[in-house]
């Protein structure tokens, strides 16, 4: 009796904390650290069978030596005890070798003297997980009591087993939502590219007014022609980008300065960027202002001499802020310059994004930088 209730005292614990939080592997060995410890037999083991490979591997155990738990594989073979077990999904005990001879004994129980044990299946609904092994140097006779403790202990612990599987079920489930999340990112892309689409179609109606305006009038649908590209751009690449809402800015400046036409072979434009990525609703003010600094270097500092705009970009205070800046060789400008339709507009963009723009003094040419936050609006 006092056998009996210290096995209901294992299995009542094994009910209480198998479900909570315990996962397998340490539910396995668990398992395996209680049998041992009621039945006072050293060696026990929990095969899992592998139905890719049809075998069983030894996922935990106590008693063994160095290298069997976690490696050890055996057969499903019906001649073996295991195998046998697993096949009829029925208890195996041996109490004495010689009385089994229609069994085969696998080399593991062989190298560690095993000469009793017993197998019973541990089942998931319905199907053979795996088995449970107990097995004893010197010759034991198990009984039905000892069949019984086993055989439920088995059938709690793939309780047990089945009930993390359905919590892990229920992961993947969230996984497909997160999948489907992510279909949702390519759809919005094609509204980017949609959005970008349309806004190419407004500039080729402003491009076939301006055939008919007159030089003041073509100059400004020129400008607001360039500034609408400046923003289709970033759109474009949004609908091209894996990352919903941002857009790569290195990218981004120097498709954006390609897209300029000085129309001058003498004047050049380089863009040195470091990758960042920047979220649109900052990188298209940004890139608009990019664009009119560009445009108006093109237009004021030259005269008619050759030329270079650089246009670099790096993030600083610790990836928080991004700094980019225009520069230009040419004539130079008075400092803080006088301002016309053109730094009015790049200042009211710096504060739509919460960014700073500064003018600086040079001995040669000019050089404006703007500085903006690289969050969101709303961070």
């Amino acid at each position: 009796m006092a056998r009996v209730r210290e096995y209901q005292r294992v299995l009542e614990g094994l009910s209480r904390i198998g479900p909570e939080a315990m996962p397998p592997d340490r539910l396995m060995h668990y398992v395996a650290a209680q049998v041992s410890r009621v039945t006072h037999i050293e060696h026990t083991k929990v095969m899992r069978h592998r139905p890719e490979t049809g075998d069983l591997l030894v996922e935990a155990g106590v008693g063994w030596q160095a290298g069997v738990v976690g490696n050890t594989v055996l057969s499903i073979d019906y001649r073996s005890p295991a195998g046998h077990a697993f096949q009829t999904g029925a208890p195996v005990v041996i109490n004495n070798p010689d009385e089994a001879r229609e069994f085969t004994f696998p080399r593991i129980l062989e190298e560690h003297g095993i000469v009793s044990l017993i197998n019973v299946p541990v089942m998931i609904d319905g199907s053979t997980w795996g088995i449970l092994e107990v097995d004893s140097t010197t010759p034991t006779s198990f009984d039905e009591w000892d069949i019984g403790f086993l055989s439920t202990l088995a059938n709690v612990m793939g309780t047990c087993l089945a009930l993390h599987q359905a919590q892990q079920n229920i992961i993947e489930e969230r996984a497909e939502r997160a999948r489907e999340k992510a279909q949702s990112g390519i759809v919005v892309r094609e509204l980017q590219h949609r959005i970008k689409n349309n806004l190419q179609i407004i500039v080729a109606f402003l491009s076939l007014q301006m055939r008919e305006g007159s030089p003041e009038v073509r100059d400004k649908l020129t400008a607001v022609i360039g500034r609408i590209q400046a923003v289709a751009l970033a759109h474009d690449l949004l609908s091209l980008s894996t990352s919903t809402g941002s857009v790569d800015f290195a990218q981004y400046l120097r498709s954006l300065c390609t897209n300029v036409d000085p129309g001058r072979p003498d004047i050049s434009l380089q863009v040195d960027a470091e990758p960042a990525r920047v979220p649109i609703d900052r990188a298209v003010p940004a890139g608009l202002v990019v664009n009119e600094l560009v445009t108006n270097s093109i237009k004021y500092a030259f005269g008619n001499g050759a030329g270079r705009i650089d246009i670099s970009f790096a993030l600083v205070g610790n990836a928080t802020e991004g700094c980019v800046s225009v520069q230009d060789d040419g004539r130079g400008m008075e400092v803080p310059p006088r301002k016309g339709t053109g730094l009015t507009l790049v200042e009211a963009l710096a504060q739509q994004i919460q960014g700073r723009v500064e003018f600086v003094e040079m001995e040669t040419g000019s050089r404006t930088v703007l500085c903006f936050p690289v969050a969101p609006s709303g961070r």
